[in-house]
């Protein structure tokens, strides 16, 4: 006991005293947690600290509130847990959700800092918050970063349509991870009220979703890289019977699906997880069923999310790479890539298909067969209707809900490789030290520019304040009118309406076609 009043007293001399965030936090309801100076930069860290707990009585359900500390003082020193994985052999627990945080020595209480939530993708069946602690470029310009695990898969995104798993627990970690921010966060020096929700693919998904909730809004500002709900693949009809298939799978033979779960609640978390690769169940974001007293986080299908009460005056910056799909493999020409796409997410009978996709196809490659002379093109199709189309419809989507200024970015710096563009998660390397790579001088250039966008993004609302000598553009925010997009390359620049004519090609197909999505088909029927 005397040794903890020690610490207790230690602590209120560095926050009465002004100086700095040390090393050493009180968190309400938990106990004393030790970070750790960073030795690549002035900032401290605290890695894993569990924001919620998995209730191993149903690993699928609600999370719990986090349980007290049992040391003394708990050291957060160790930000490699993952939560179960479907594409990894890693290993994982289910024990899982832990978050990770990033302190610039220049915070404290009084002079609270910006906080970036970073929510990792992985196409919600992989990934962690320790795949992105490569965070000195990023602290460097005064934000406190925070990085969170989710639950994955089958135990994240099981949307069995009954009141006890409605669907989307992934999703609902999530917001368990932004309350404890909320109230916890100004004990490391951050700004509970200035909050910037962001990420990639899987991530920036999710945080479009967080802001078409009805949930209540614990941030500011979101970042939206290479992800939204439109995204092909990124929001599924829920498989009603994944818990029957899984079960059935690992060796119980059942038509109820409350049975099955409580077979797999008994069953290691790995062989659960495997059972769901080797089945190939699409487990994302699902709309779910109301039923009485319980509250949904997802209530619509992609195409008709609204929340004008959250979206209105909230600044977004989002975009996407030059070239998403950026590889081809020798079996997409042996098939019709583009009576196959359409196939896949239009209700539409073979002749009509067939008929769509001839203008697709004509559109992007003439009367060229299907081959690897023509592979640009391809990527540019699979490119335009996996991610650059449905980002242009979320930004129409944005402005009709009168969110705040909306800046469009489109990263296309490659370096010195032989690529001919960048492809899906190429800007990530940038923002994060996600390897020990050799940088060359114009490397860090795009570093150095890309993290003072996104921070002064963060901290303002505004990635360009003033034009410097490392930034000599102003960025301007988008309207219903005009569209300026930032090209993030060696040369940074301004330009109009990027890919004019192919999204405008997109446009007039989804005015008359969209109508036909599957999504927004057997959503509503539901």
């Amino acid at each position: 006991m005397k040794g903890a009043l020690c610490v207790l007293f230690l602590v209120g001399c560095v926050y009465g005293a002004e100086v700095r965030v040390d090393p050493l936090v009180l968190i309400s309801g938990q106990g004393l947690v030790s970070g750790q100076r960073a030795t690549d930069g002035d900032y401290s860290k605290f890695l894993g600290i569990p924001y919620a707990q998995v209730d191993t009585d149903n690993p699928f359900g609600p999370s719990l509130e986090p349980a007290p500390f049992v040391e003394i003082i708990h050291n957060a020193n160790d930000g490699s847990a993952k939560c179960p994985q479907l594409s990894s052999d890693d290993k994982t627990s289910i024990d899982c959700l832990r978050l990770n945080i990033f302190v610039p020595s220049s915070a404290s209480s009084r002079s609270p800092l910006p906080v970036l939530f970073w929510i990792h993708g992985g196409d919600f069946s992989s990934g962690s918050a320790g795949g992105y602690s490569g965070v000195r470029n990023i602290v460097r310009h005064g934000v406190v970063v925070v990085t969170i695990n989710y639950r994955l898969g089958p135990y994240g995104f099981l949307c069995l349509g009954i009141p006890s798993l409605p669907g989307n627990q992934g999703l609902k970690d999530q917001f368990e991870a932004l309350r404890w921010v909320r109230k916890n966060i100004a004990s490391f020096g951050g700004n509970p009220y200035n909050v910037t929700i962001a990420g990639q693919d899987a991530g920036a998904t999710s945080a479009l979703l967080h802001l078409y909730s009805r949930n209540d809004k614990l941030f500011h500002k979101a970042i939206i890289e290479s992800g939204t709900p439109q995204n092909e693949g990124m929001f599924v009809n829920g498989d009603v019977d994944a818990a029957i298939k899984l079960a059935e799978r690992l060796g119980l033979n059942t038509t109820d699906s409350k049975e099955a779960v409580e077979y797999l609640i008994k069953t290691d978390h790995d062989l659960v997880a495997v059972a769901a690769l080797d089945l190939k169940l699409s487990m994302k974001p699902c709309k779910e069923r109301s039923f009485s007293g319980i509250e949904n986080f997802v209530e619509y299908d992609p195409y008709a999310l609204t929340n004008e009460k959250k979206v209105q005056n909230t600044p977004v910056l989002i975009g996407y790479t030059n070239k998403e799909r950026d590889s081809l493999n020798d079996e997409y020409y042996k098939s019709d890539p583009f009576y196959s796409k359409l196939k896949n997410n239009f209700n539409l009978d073979d002749i009509d298909a067939l008929n769509a996709a001839k203008t697709v196809q004509n559109f992007y490659i003439g009367d060229k067969a299907i081959s690897t002379e023509v592979a640009s093109e391809l990527k540019d199709f699979e490119s335009d209707f996996d991610f650059n189309h449905p980002a242009q419809r979320t930004i129409v989507q944005l402005l009709n809900e009168n969110a705040g200024a909306v800046y469009e970015y489109l990263f296309s710096y490659v370096g010195n490789s032989e690529v001919e563009g960048a492809g899906h998660s190429a800007e990530l390397s940038y923002l994060f030290e996600l390897s020990n790579e050799q940088k060359t001088i114009e490397d860090q250039l795009v570093i150095d520019r890309i993290t003072y966008l996104w921070g002064n993004f963060i901290k303002y609302g505004n990635p360009t304040p003033e034009i410097t000598e490392l930034v000599p553009v102003s960025w301007p925010a988008v309207s219903k009118a005009t569209r300026p997009t930032l090209v993030i390359d060696t040369n940074l620049r301004v330009e109009g309406r990027v890919d004019n004519q192919r999204m405008a090609f997109w446009d007039l197909f989804y005015s008359v076609y969209g109508k036909y999505n599957k999504i927004v088909r057997e959503c509503s029927m539901m």
